[in-house]
């Protein structure tokens, strides 16, 4: 799939005009209930469809709604509101609804990435300009972007296409690219697309289209399969798109393309996997028969010329009822398809294809030429779609037009011509993708050719427009990756006649070696590590780049330089706007710089990329808990986290701490139990979980014990004599052995307050058994009392502690803590421990121990 720079302007025009509309909005209609400015349809189906895609918000604002309102019914809202506008401003749109009703199929096909009129572009365009220009409106949005357009067109390369208020698509699932005539729309051929979607609704299992190479067939298929995939009644269950080409044609030779589909299993095995995904599928051939046997399947075959064979026969000869085939070939498959020939364009088709690419590309040279001019350079090009767009970029690189038309081998002659005149920064970046082959993406360009974002991508719409470069998309996770890659025919017309001299192939396989050296000890440490700060979480090496980057600005937070990191971070985002770490990095330097909301707005932009990465609910979760105040929104996403990686330790401890700090002390002893008992947790590991969860256990006994619930206070002292004594071999600490202590001090203090004989006794064992695990006498440490801090004078060195078991308080110095420091982290409410004994007639705490920091 490819997105034109036709497509994303189209966009940006379109999310510009919706912004200003929605600003009307809400400065009209401003302080007045919701239900009386969207109604109580749209008020329940906008809040629906921010709540699917934000979740619940408690209270959502106008502002809030606004943006998943459907567009049509933004202007209907300001064309009911007339009382709260100005009367020239509400004439003013009045009089322009019908201009916007028009954007609102155009929004459609660009919002579901379905093919482009030829004329969606002019449309969006001149309702922008018409609202810009008017005195009667407020459009700074429509002002920004048109003048951002004329300043650096290319800035829309950065854009990812997203409408809030379009849901997910819930079509034929399909894997349809996104045809080459995006930049123009489909011209012409209104009748050969009516006439191929009845025959493929027809009997008929097997249709193929023919034609020459460059004629179009490719494009009438895509332009049909998208018909039929978007009609209400379509009669298939899925639609599969795959293609066989495998050559290309230079100046005097058919060259290969490297890892094409070589023969028809291979083209079949693709077939297979789009249908049930990739897996071991010995026959792909019977794998597809038999899902176009369960289920109604179009299965389109591109360039099929280049693997006809007798397997494919037999499988065309075989196709169940109801699914069908539909081809493009050079040469026809034989008896058992009807056959549709492709032609080349009607002339008024060519002329309007012609004169539509020269506005678009804005090539003066061609633009106000004379028709009958026009006709012969039609008429040279013998109307092939193909020949057209490569005539268009002939002159666009600043030949006269006659010059363009003199060579026999026009393709070649195009290629040279462009070349020619094409900015030695695109040049540049040509001779890198030269040199090291496959698609990339904007931040692997940026760095192999040591330019800035708006360098690049200037010279990558260069390189579009020009046709020496294909932009495609790809999946990866929620996010649409864009990657760059060299067309078939410019990357053998620049091995023939512009080949990268060995000195700078040399220089750039070093510099790409170095940074694909370096990316791997970024992805290994968070392979390592991925719940430390520091890790990134790389895709690929196609994340490299940016991923230095971004540890560069980590670097920067931490030394608190965040307005520097910040303008880092921008950089990587432009750059890769489909990364979720550099909008997880950004959350970091919002949390430094103590821009608290930026950071959860960030960390959502993160979130809406890779919902799925374990690590990235882990921080966001921690950032709700520890930074923002809302710990029953972030241990969601701990235990989002724990799902997504069961193995992790660090999150389950995350998980119990969390319980432990809302209040939830059960849960969180049931999740350190399970890590104790677990097989698979490492020693160093129980060890942290044992202070844990004597910690919680304790705190709760401690409540209990307090008031007067002494036989739920031993229940709980229970559990925790049953976990440690089925717990041999784990390491404990001093804490540890102290909390312990302080379950023997109230196990003894409910056996001298109950008078109940068996809550005695169960006490007594209690605390022998406790002993026994501390290896010390039953009597040993009974000295020993707990208490929490009640009044602390930090910085007089001195406060007061309230025994756990009742009586008077008790006073305690710094001098008394071992170690002394300690006493830096005490806080009132620490729970401490410490020897009481007498001194000028007063109780005083001696050698204290601070229990919970």
């Amino acid at each position: 799939m490819s997105l034109s720079a036709t497509r994303l302007t189209c966009y940006a025009l379109l999310s510009a005009i919706e912004e200003d509309l929605r600003l009307r909005i809400e400065v009209a209609l401003y302080g007045l209930p919701l239900e009386e400015v969207l109604g109580e349809e749209r008020l329940s189906s906008s809040v629906d469809r921010l709540s699917r895609d934000q979740g619940t918000v408690s209270t959502p604002s106008l502002a809030d709604l606004l943006p998943y309102v459907d567009f049509s019914d933004s202007f209907e809202i300001l064309n009911s509101a007339v009382k709260k506008l100005e009367p020239r401003e509400a004439e003013f749109i009045k009089g322009k609804t019908g201009l916007l009703q028009k954007l609102i199929p155009v929004r459609n096909r660009v919002a579901h990435t379905r093919p482009l009129d030829f004329d969606d572009l002019p449309i969006v365009l001149d309702v922008v300009k018409q609202f810009s220009k008017s005195p009667d409106i407020d459009t700074p949005r429509c002002d920004q972007v048109l003048a951002e357009l004329e300043r650096d067109p290319s800035f829309v390369l950065g854009l990812e296409i997203r409408f809030p208020d379009v849901p997910a698509d819930s079509t034929v699932r399909h894997n349809l690219p996104i045809p080459d005539f995006d930049e123009t729309g489909f011209v012409g051929r209104k009748s050969n697309v009516r006439s191929l979607i009845r025959t493929m609704r027809g009997s008929y299992p097997v249709i193929s289209l023919v034609g020459d190479g460059g004629v179009g067939k490719t494009s009438l298929a895509l332009k049909a399969a998208y018909e039929i995939l978007d009609s209400p009644d379509s009669p298939f269950d899925a639609i599969v798109w795959t293609t066989a080409k495998n050559s290309l044609l230079t100046a005097g030779e058919i060259k290969r393309i490297q890892g094409a589909v070589k023969d028809s299993l291979g083209l079949l095995r693709v077939a297979a996997e789009e249908l049930g995904g990739k897996g071991a599928n010995t026959d792909p051939m019977r794998e597809v028969l038999e899902y176009m046997q369960h289920f109604k399947v179009l299965l389109i075959l591109d360039n099929l010329e280049t693997v006809l064979d007798a397997r494919l026969r037999e499988f065309l000869r075989e196709l169940p009822n109801g699914s069908k085939v539909l081809i493009t070939s050079r040469i026809g498959v034989g008896a058992m398809e009807i056959p549709i020939r492709v032609e080349p364009l009607e002339k008024g088709e060519a002329v309007s294809l012609l004169r539509s690419l020269s506005k678009i590309r804005n090539v003066q040279a061609l633009q106000n030429v004379p028709p009958s001019v026009i006709d012969g350079i039609v008429d040279k090009t013998s109307a092939h779609p193909l020949y057209i767009k490569w005539f268009v970029s002939v002159v666009q690189s600043g030949r006269r037009p006659e010059d363009a038309l003199r060579s026999g081998l026009l393709l070649d002659y195009c290629m040279s011509n462009v070349y020619k005149f094409i900015s030695e920064t695109g040049k540049l970046v040509l001779r890198s993708m030269q040199s090291l082959a496959g698609a990339h993406n904007q931040a692997e360009l940026a760095y192999l050719n040591e330019l800035d974002v708006k360098q690049l991508q200037a010279a990558v719409l260069e390189l579009i427009t020009t046709n020496f470069v294909l932009m495609r998309t790809v999946k990866a996770g929620n996010a649409v990756v864009t990657e760059y890659e060299l067309s078939e025919f410019a990357l053998n017309y620049l091995e023939k006649h512009n080949p990268v001299s060995e000195e700078e192939q040399r220089w750039l396989q070093e510099r790409n070696a170095g940074l694909f050296a370096y990316g791997e000890q970024i992805a290994l440490k968070s392979t390592r590590d991925r719940y430390d700060a520091n890790s990134l979480d790389v895709r690929g090496a196609k994340d490299f780049s940016v991923a230095a980057k971004l540890l560069e600005a980590l670097s920067l937070i931490y030394r608190r330089e965040t307005g520097i990191a910040l303008e880092i971070i921008q950089d990587a985002q432009e750059l890769s706007p489909d990364y979720h770490e550099c909008f997880r990095v950004e959350a970091m330097a919002r949390i430094a710089s103590h821009n608290l909301h930026g950071a959860n707005s960030a960390f959502e932009k993160a979130l809406e990329l890779n919902s799925d990465g374990s690590a990235l609910n882990w921080f966001y979760g921690r950032f709700l808990i520890n930074d923002f105040g809302q710990p029953q929104s972030g241990l969601k996403y701990l235990q989002r986290a724990a799902a997504l990686d069961p193995a992790s330790s660090t999150i389950r401890i995350e998980i119990a701490k969390t319980h432990q700090q809302m209040g939830s002390g059960r849960q969180a002893r049931d999740v350190c139990l399970s890590l104790l008992k677990s097989p698979e947790t490492a020693p160093e590991i129980k060890s942290r979980v044992l202070e844990i969860y004597v910690k919680s256990a304790m705190s709760a006994a401690g409540k209990l014990y307090g008031g007067g619930e002494y036989a739920a206070c031993l229940e709980v002292l229970e559990e925790i004599k049953d976990s440690l004594e089925s717990l041999p071999g784990v390491t404990s600490d001093d804490l540890v052995r102290d909390r312990v202590n302080y379950a023997r001090s109230l196990s003894r203090g409910v056996r001298l307050k109950t008078s109940d004989k068996y809550l005695g006794q169960a006490a007594t064992q209690i605390n022998i058994s406790l002993a026994r695990w501390l290896g010390v006498s039953s009597n040993e440490g009974a000295d020993r009392a707990y208490g929490t801090v009640k009044m602390l004078q930090s910085e007089r060195g001195f406060g007061f502690v309230r025994p756990a078991d009742g009586g008077q308080d008790v006073f305690f110095h710094a001098t008394d803590f071992r170690p002394v420091e300690e006493f830096k982290q005490v806080r009132e409410g620490s729970e401490i421990s410490y020897q009481k004994t007498m001194k000028s007639g007063k109780s005083r705490a001696v050698e204290v121990w601070l229990v919970e920091r």
